[in-house]
C-alpha cells in the first residue's frame, strides 16, 4: 500500500519480477485487497499515511486480527514518527523514504523466504 500513485507503479512494478503483487490505492482499498486474498498474503508492505480509509497502522492491526497467521510487516514511510510507530506495529521492519527499490526486494525477499508457521525449514 502506498499514498503516492507514481511510487506505488514503480514498487509494484520492480517487486512484480519476482513476486506475485497486489496492490493497494488507500486505506479502503486495502481491505478490499486483503479480503480478496482471504487475510493470506505472504507479507505486507505498508505505508503509514494512506488517504481515504485506515492509516497504515490501523490497516495492519485490522488485518493481524482476520490473518489466522503472523505475516511479516514492512513499514515504507517518510513520516515523522515513522520509526516510533513502526515499533509499536511489531513490524519485520523499517524502511525509511525515500528508499531504493534494492532495498524494497531485498526486503521483501528476506521475509518471503522464511518458513511460513507450521512450516519446517529445509
Amino acid at each position: 500500500m502506498e499514498d503516492d500513485p507514481a511510487t506505488l507503479e514503480v514498487l509494484a512494478t520492480a517487486l512484480r519480477e519476482e513476486f506475485a503483487v497486489w496492490v493497494a490505492r488507500d486505506g479502503t482499498h486495502a481491505l478490499e485487497v486483503a479480503e480478496e486474498l482471504d487475510w493470506n498474503a505472504d507479507v505486507l508492505v505498508v505505508d503509514l499515511a494512506l488517504g481515504e480509509g485506515p492509516r497504515g497502522d490501523q490497516f495492519v492491526a485490522y488485518y493481524r486480527t482476520r490473518a489466522s497467521r503472523d505475516v511479516p510487516v514492512i513499514v515504507v514511510s517518510g513520516a515523522p514518527r515513522a520509526y516510533e510507530i513502526a515499533r509499536a506495529m511489531r513490524t519485520a521492519t523499517m524502511l525509511f523514504k525515500p528508499l531504493g527499490i534494492d532495498e524494497l526486494v531485498r526486503a521483501v525477499r528476506l521475509f518471503t523466504a522464511r518458513p511460513r508457521e507450521g512450516e519446517i525449514a529445509s
